[in-house]
């Protein structure tokens, strides 16, 4: 027995040996439990892109099996490219007719290669060689991609019941600019105070502003593209609730956030938020309903929880808007109309639908404020057929 049984054994005997072994048994366990639990446990989906090189290779046969020869390199060095972002391996079995078991394996690419280009080809009298420089992975779909958005936010709109009471009416704007303030001290936003402004998206994309009223009175905020339009609008409706005994009065607080992309205006979200308020309860105790009865200020407490909660839903719904436009010619260059001021940098990638490749990978070549030019991956592809396709940026590890 070792020192270790010995001196357990001296100090609690038999039986609280045997005790204290059933412990160490159900500890081990328990650990072995929360193990295979972690194990079998779903992995969180992340749809990473990464860059790889690769090169493949072809035996040439004769002259005139050159130009097969690399084709086959090429094949072979996408197929290379392909499983270094992971593989799959299928096997079975099989029996011959002598009784004999042969193993046979499968062995496929477990990423996509997206786009590629041919960084180095080499020929001498044997072998053919190509390499590539490919982006693998699979195109992120619902990833939030932006670090911070733009917004600009207009006019607030109200509706109130008649049938609230009249006090109520005036914490609505208290909620709207309390809203405000949350939107502009987040950091995450750039917000551009606007709200002495009703949002009117035909006025906005008039081009003409010489014979607009509201433009020559109060001056025009245009929201740029990439970037948000907002305005928020407060509901209050009343509800009642009665049964044989008691008759309860409550506010229907709706707080809602409409959102529009820049340039277009086209709708883009809506966050909304309804919560129920008690405002007053009436029995046959007068006693009770005075002291069941909420002070304005509990009530106006009330009303404000809604206020972070349609904040936080708002500026998520930016952050995870993709980053989108068509591609335009301008100056013998494929542009976008956003730049830095969207979060565009030098090193930033876009994608979009490819006639070559599953897709096309640009890199940002030149950029500005408002503006990116793009040049495909493979700087020898023809960008006339990608003129007009969306494209979308992404961030990119490499």
């Amino acid at each position: 027995m070792s020192f270790a049984a010995c001196f357990t054994s001296h100090l609690l005997g038999d039986h609280n040996r045997a005790s204290l072994s059933q412990v160490f048994k159900g500890a081990l366990s328990a650990v072995l439990m929360i193990f295979v639990a972690m194990a079998l446990m779903p992995k969180t989906a992340k749809a990473d892109l990464s860059f790889t090189e690769a090169t493949g290779r072809a035996v040439i046969q004769h002259e005139t099996t050159a130009e097969e020869a690399r084709m086959l390199a090429l094949e072979d060095a996408l197929y290379l490219a392909a499983l270094q972002g992971g593989a799959r391996i299928d096997g079975f079995s099989s029996v011959s007719t002598d009784t004999s078991l042969n193993d046979h394996f499968v062995i496929r690419p477990a990423s996509t290669i997206m786009d590629y280009t041919i960084v180095n080809e080499v020929q001498d009298d044997t072998h053919y060689s190509v390499t590539i420089r490919a982006v693998i992975g699979q195109k992120p779909e619902n990833i939030c991609q932006r670090a911070m958005a733009n917004a600009t936010v207009y006019q607030p709109r109200y509706k109130t019941s008649p049938k609230v009471p009249a006090w109520t009416a005036a914490y609505s704007r208290a909620l709207s600019k309390e809203l405000m303030t949350r939107l502009s001290d987040d950091p995450r936003l750039a917000l551009v105070n606007a709200s002495n402004k009703p949002f009117s998206p035909a006025s906005l994309t008039q081009g003409n502003d010489d014979f607009d009223y509201m433009t020559l009175t109060n001056g025009k905020t245009r929201v740029a593209h990439g970037d948000f339009a907002i305005y928020p609008e407060i509901l209050m409706e009343h509800k009642k609730v009665a049964n044989a005994v008691i008759r309860q009065d409550r506010l229907i607080l709706t707080v809602m956030v409409h959102a529009f992309h820049g340039s277009t205006y086209d709708p883009a979200f809506t966050k909304s938020i309804s919560t129920e308020i008690p405002l007053k309860i009436s029995t046959p105790f007068k006693t009770l309903d005075q002291l069941s009865r909420a002070s304005r200020t509990e009530l106006a407490a009330a009303m404000s929880q809604s206020i972070p909660v349609v904040v936080e839903e708002t500026i998520s719904a930016m952050l995870c808007e993709p980053l989108s436009a068509r591609l335009t010619l301008v100056d013998g260059s494929l542009s976008v109309p956003f730049g830095r001021d969207q979060g565009l940098h030098e090193n930033s990638l876009a994608v979009t639908n490819g006639s070559e490749t599953g897709w096309t990978v640009f890199r940002v070549a030149h950029l500005t404020n408002q503006s990116a030019s793009l040049v495909p991956l493979d700087k020898s592809r023809d960008t006339g057929p990608l003129i007009g396709k969306s494209v979308e940026f992404m961030e990119l590890s490499q």
